[in-house]
């Protein structure tokens, strides 16, 4: 066996986690929410490494909130993987004025956030951050995302804006609206600008639907969510396991938003209360009590 080196041995245990879970990926994305108000962070948008990427450098991200073993947790939206979603059913059954279970303020707390995910180089910022980390994640709601797509729209564009030759810089500014931030006045600088060559021959780039909320199966994403209605527990992973069954708690009001936009994933505009039919169906939450226990009884077996 090569023996190794002193430096080999540093740099693989450095690559190593001890916390719990072990998952770092938090630590590639620039927390451009962190800067003061008023203030004003640079980046320069990359491509995609997919190349099939019909937006070129973005992707949305689908993803709901709920609290699991007495923790807030995102998971992921099902339709963001072209499949029904049971996160999803019970938001519109909490939206639909004729159902039975009709609450609002559930609807909207169980409704999806949309964000959107992409790669930057840090041109300028007033936040501490890794300069070695030469290529950064960024994730940022909607807010932001519509002011891409005016600049897109107002023909102020001549050259794709993550082009590396002849792109342009992108201003994240801060304000505040009320007693939450706002970045309604970001926008692409007027003025095109190259990458420098020594840059380019530094960066690797990221295939950005892989730092999507990661899919779990059905089976797991209903056992989570009645976890979430329940109280119950969950212990996680893709192997299928019934939370325990406490008797369900009335309905809570949805907690308060952040007070600044964080990672800026918010809510899509409320969705249409699904049509009225004659049947009367199971809640939702009696269907996943019954799924569950017909998953448990499979197990056993």
């Amino acid at each position: 066996m090569a023996k190794k080196s002193l430096a080999d041995l540093a740099s693989a245990f450095a690559s190593k986690t001890s916390g719990e879970g072990g998952n770092q990926t938090w630590k590639l994305f620039f927390n451009f929410w962190k800067a003061p108000v008023d203030s004003v962070s640079t980046v320069r948008f990359l491509p995609d490494a997919d190349e099939e990427n019909p937006m070129g450098f973005l992707v949305e991200n689908l993803a709901h909130e709920l609290t699991i073993n007495g923790k807030r947790e995102k998971v992921p939206c099902l339709k963001m993987y072209n499949e029904d979603c049971p996160i999803c059913t019970l938001s519109q059954k909490y939206y639909d004025e004729k159902s039975p279970e009709h609450n609002e303020a559930l609807g909207k707390k169980y409704y999806r956030k949309k964000s959107y995910i992409g790669e930057v180089l840090v041109v300028d910022t007033p936040i501490e951050h890794d300069q070695e980390q030469l290529v950064k994640l960024i994730e940022f709601g909607p807010k932001i995302f519509k002011q891409i797509q005016a600049s897109f729209s107002s023909g102020d564009l001549e050259e794709a804006p993550f082009e590396l030759k002849g792109g342009y810089n992108f201003r994240i500014k801060k304000s505040k609206s009320g007693e939450y931030a706002d970045y309604g006045t970001s926008s692409f600088s007027p003025k095109q600008s190259d990458v420098a060559d020594d840059i380019i021959e530094m960066m690797n780039l990221y295939d950005l639907k892989e730092y999507r909320t990661a899919k779990v199966s059905r089976d797991v994403l209903e056992a989570m969510l009645l976890a979430d209605q329940t109280g119950g527990s969950f212990s996680g992973g893709d192997k299928e396991e019934a939370p325990s069954k406490p008797e369900a708690p009335s309905a809570k009001p949805a907690p308060k938003p952040a007070k600044d936009e964080g990672n800026g994933a918010e809510p899509e505009d409320t969705p249409a209360a699904p049509p009225a039919t004659g049947e009367k169906k199971l809640s939702v939450v009696e269907q996943l009590r019954q799924r569950a226990a017909a998953a448990a009884a499979a197990n056993g077996e």
